[in-house]
């Protein structure tokens, strides 16, 4: 390989990696901190307000984890159909849930 043209990539493999993986982090970031900030301006206030925001930023964090996990098995099954050329599976997997809302 040729050194200038490898002058020429920004970072390879990884400086694209942290160019996806980069915004992801910080979104995970501020919705965990969000819960930090909540308790920290509630706790002047009293404890039991402390408390139900203890157990609201749980069950905010279990419907996060959620959509995490489905949005993540989602792309895993469009990258699979993609790379496999399969076309119909991933038209079938990106539009059948949502033709069932148009009805």
């Amino acid at each position: 390989m040729n050194i200038e043209r490898l002058a020429q990539r920004p970072k390879g493999l990884k400086g694209k990696l942290f160019k996806l993986t980069g915004p992801i982090f910080i979104e995970t970031l501020l919705m965990l901190t969000l819960g930090v900030v909540d308790t920290l301006m509630l706790s002047q206030y009293s404890d039991n307000s402390v408390a139900a925001v203890g157990v609201v930023n749980q069950l905010l964090n279990m419907v996060f984890l959620l959509f995490n996990i489905t949005t993540t098995g989602t792309a895993v099954m469009c990258a699979l159909y993609y790379g496999a050329r399969g076309n119909k599976n991933l038209y079938r997997l990106l539009v059948h849930p949502f033709s069932s809302m148009q009805r």
